[in-house]
């Protein structure tokens, strides 16, 4: 399979690298500088600007199968992908930050050239609203028809779950979670910073019944993420401010999320958090190799552009590949539905970890002597050093 990666940034090198492992992929950037950053991995490059002709045709265009525009520009992801349909016909997808583009694309699909649009925005957003009620996780996703993949900090016992790279991964219905862990939603929620992120995590939270707190230092913003969200108090000032903190009574809150658009001011912003008694604390962290960082610092850190990344990986992993967890560090857990080439398959006879089957919408746990059939829908855990060479 040909893939040509546009953007050689955060988000463009990280597709490239899991891509580079099994497919012939070749990355395109105006910028010599972000293109040497790639020279290690192994690929094919192209120094050019993508929205001309004769850069795409270069990067032979034509012949590929997968066109992925990555850059830090909406319009020229878009810009990028139209013009691919016309020069090829490659399977397009744009990466883009402003939800109005995801929301005119939803009206039609495959609209402006674009075959799949990807934002970070909703991808964080529901990530964080999704784990916010059981403190015991650090982070809880939807897998695949009601399957759920938890980083666990604690597992009750009876719960199905594996080591992988020092994380303990559950696997488990939401109705499994729920009575091992016995949610507890939080009353009082505090949003420092009032990005895009912010305002969806709101509205989600909002929904949930919780009372929302966003603290944002521009006055002109601060009022327009009012003017979005009725219902949550928008607060003027500077986060990192004691006699805000005071004055406010911010301290009040039981969960805190730090989102502002660069990781220095995040961090401090989570430190701030923590200093003042909140103990359970989220982060938006741009630059996926700092979440060890903030971990350390007992800070649970989400990804825009490790969620990104990974959401465009998965959409080139083709039809048997239902579902994909990736943002929990290291670790890659799959949905991966069972052909002929799998069926029969004992747990031992494939890569990584085998979790929970379901077959004919019935749960399984499978023991060492189970054997797959075709049509199961299996949780398969792996390294993430596997997952750019695993075959299915």
């Amino acid at each position: 399979m040909r893939v040509i990666v546009v953007g050689a940034g955060r988000t463009g090198k990280r597709v490239a690298e899991h891509l580079s492992k099994n497919h012939d992929v070749v990355v395109v950037d105006q910028d010599e500088e972000a293109i040497a950053e790639v020279s290690h991995l192994d690929v094919l490059t192209v120094v050019g600007d993508a929205t001309l002709p004769e850069t795409l045709e270069e990067a032979d265009v034509g012949k590929a199968d997968y066109l992925i525009a990555t850059t830090e520009d909406d319009t020229t992801n878009i810009v990028v992908c139209a013009l691919g349909k016309t020069l090829g016909s490659p399977f397009t997808v744009a990466r883009v930050r402003r939800l109005d583009y995801i929301r005119l694309w939803g009206r039609g699909r495959e609209a402006l050239g674009v075959n799949l649009m990807v934002s970070a925005v909703p991808l964080v957003a529901k990530s964080i609203a999704n784990v916010i009620e059981f403190p015991q996780l650090r982070q809880l996703r939807n897998l695949y028809d009601g399957i759920y993949v938890g980083d666990a900090i604690e597992v009750p016992e009876g719960l199905w779950h594996t080591e992988v790279g020092g994380r303990k991964i559950i696997v488990a219905t939401m109705e499994e979670l729920k009575r091992a862990y016995r949610p507890r939603k939080p009353r009082n929620v505090l949003i420092l910073g009032g990005s895009e992120v912010a305002v969806m995590l709101a509205e989600m939270l909002i929904r949930k019944g919780c009372d929302v707190k966003i603290v944002e230092r521009n006055r002109e913003r601060a009022e327009e993420v009012s003017s979005l969200l009725e219902d949550a108090t928008v607060i003027v000032g500077n986060p990192f401010s004691r006699s805000l903190w005071r004055d406010e009574e911010l301290d009040e809150a039981e969960v805190s999320v730090s989102a502002f658009d660069e990781d220095e001011r995040t961090l401090m912003g989570a430190m701030v958090s923590r200093e003042w008694g909140i103990e359970r604390t989220f982060a938006v962290v741009h630059d996926g190799d700092l979440i060890a960082m903030f971990e350390r610092a007992g800070i649970v850190a989400v990804s825009p552009e490790v969620a990104t990344a990974d959401r465009i990986v998965f959409a080139t992993r083709g039809e048997k590949a239902l579902g994909l967890v990736a943002s929990i560090p290291g670790v890659r857990v799959l949905a991966v539905e069972v052909d002929e080439k799998l069926a029969s398959r004992t747990p031992d006879e494939l890569p990584g970890t085998l979790g929970p089957v379901l077959r004919d919408g019935e749960v399984i746990l499978p023991t060492a002597s189970f054997h797959l059939q075709k049509g199961d829908v299996i949780t398969l855990i792996v390294e993430e050093e596997m997952a750019g060479e695993l075959e299915l």
